[in-house]
């Protein structure tokens, strides 16, 4: 028997940085991996957001020397197909001027492959004084009357301490903590993805800055492609709910778009790997710990419940899981009351503030991107009939607004009940019953708002003034 005080269960992000937050607090810590080396067995590539660089000082310090993939991307690019699986129109974005901190204001994703971050991050917990056990299937939990005290491995080696499960989707930890036998099927997304090389001069000469694209379609859910130094991935997913084709079989369709596949021509990519994995997507976790047990990221369901991005939740739900083991510790407590207390730290990060409106965002984008035909058949040419429909010239102005709005009304009957039922309930979340009350009010919603009141009463004086 090994002692420890921590014991981390997954060498992926929110593994690292639990291993390092742990050993940085003096705490002694092991952290497992069942791969010869961290990342080894991922689902390829990542975009890493901003808000690491803001809330991880370290971050700063990844370089194309540590992770060749490495791509900063300040466009998003959003492709929309029709019922008749052609493009009929895209979209581009970039960082705006709401935008509060760098550097946010000059990228919106970070993206590399998980092969090569995965170690970087690990050597952060390692130089800590963690130690990594790699090429180790950690295969269940110990118990000593019925309460888990620590891990046993494939070889029967055991390890006692403070168990944190970064095991991700399929959750070892979870399963033997009796935390949850599988995630329900509404609460868990099946994601399969191909991945592609190409010359990086032919991804910086084509895609300029485009860290990624979003496939919104009428024909298959919404496809993901994100673009690295060298390559890059598309994938779909969608709740195990849905499925009433093979997965392969709509991601085949974005694939076969000739829109795609002149890209393919133009980037001179090849295929490099096919991948499948599942993704927790839930409005709200829970069940995220029992005695001497924690669960993070993946395995504690910690995706965004908007589009499912995990490698942040990951690394916050990390420093919260270790804040209360140090609490535990010290006070020689670690059931499952006194680890409610994680629960509390995590809800105030900002993956906390995220779940705030969880249930409404996981919501409405289940019943946007994800269902093609029930909505996205009206919405892609309803949002294409209001934004291109406006840049043409086959009629006077004038005459293409009533064209236009004409069309547009057909959509209403569609349009008018997703809105009560998915927006109006999200405004509500996000901006209080009292706040959505002004809304229908005009006169208080003014008065809520003395910039727009002064910009009224000056648009009034100017107009006094030039009619004079």
């Amino acid at each position: 028997m090994e002692n420890y005080d921590v014991i981390v269960v997954g060498a992926g992000p929110g593994g690292s940085i639990a291993a390092r937050e742990s050993a940085k607090k003096g705490l002694k810590t092991i952290f497992f991996e069942r791969g010869r080396k961290p990342g080894e067995k991922n689902s390829s590539g990542c975009g890493l957001g901003p808000r690491m660089w803001r809330d991880f000082d370290f971050m700063t310090e990844l370089t194309p020397e540590d992770c060749p993939s490495l791509r900063p991307g300040a466009a998003a690019r959003n492709y929309l197909v029709n019922n008749d699986g052609e493009v009929s129109g895209y979209l581009m974005t970039k960082p705006t001027d709401s935008v509060t901190y760098e550097p946010a204001r000059s990228w919106i994703t970070m993206n590399c492959y998980r092969s090569e971050f995965d170690p970087w991050l690990a050597k952060y917990a390692t130089d800590a004084g963690a130690v990594l056990k790699t090429s180790t299937l950690v295969t269940g939990l110990l118990k000593e009357n019925g309460k888990v005290s620590g891990v046993i491995d494939e070889k029967g080696n055991k390890y006692s301490g403070l168990v944190i499960g970064a095991d991700g989707a399929i959750s070892m930890v979870a399963r033997e903590s009796g935390l949850r036998q599988r995630w329900e099927q509404e609460q868990v997304t099946i994601v399969p993805q191909y991945d592609f090389e190409c010359p990086p001069s032919k991804i910086d000469d084509v895609m300029g800055d485009e860290a990624l694209a979003v496939w919104w379609s009428a024909t298959f859910p919404a496809a993901y492609q994100v673009f690295f130094n060298d390559g890059f991935h598309i994938g779909l997913g969608n709740w195990m709910t849905w499925w009433e084709k093979n997965p392969m079989h709509y991601l085949n369709q974005v694939v076969a778009l000739k829109y795609f596949q002149r890209q393919i021509r133009i980037l001179e990519a090849k295929p490099r790997e096919f991948q499948v994995h599942l993704l927790p997507w839930q409005g709200q976790p829970h069940d995220t710990h029992a005695d001497n047990v924690i669960l993070i990221g993946d395995a504690g369901g910690f995706p965004c419940p908007l589009e499912a991005e995990g490698i942040y939740p990951a690394m916050v739900t990390a420093r919260a899981a270790i804040e209360t083991a140090v609490e535990a510790i010290s006070a020689a407590d670690v059931s499952k009351e006194f680890l409610n207390l994680y629960d509390a730290k995590w809800r105030a990060t900002s993956v906390g503030e995220e779940f705030k409106t969880g249930p409404e965002l996981a919501s409405i984008w289940k019943a946007l991107p994800f269902s093609p035909l029930k909505t996205m058949s009206w919405f892609v040419p309803m949002l294409m009939e209001i934004i291109g429909g406006i840049f043409d010239w086959s009629e006077p102005h004038a005459v293409r607004v009533r064209q236009i709005a004409r069309r547009v009304k057909q959509y209403l009957p569609n349009a008018i009940p997703f809105i009560m039922r998915e927006v109006i309930p999200l405004l509500t979340a996000i901006l209080g019953e009292e706040n959505m009350n002004l809304l229908t009010d005009p006169e208080k919603l003014i008065a809520a708002m003395p910039e727009l009141e002064e910009a009224i009463a000056r648009s009034f004086v100017e107009n006094d003034m030039e009619e004079k």
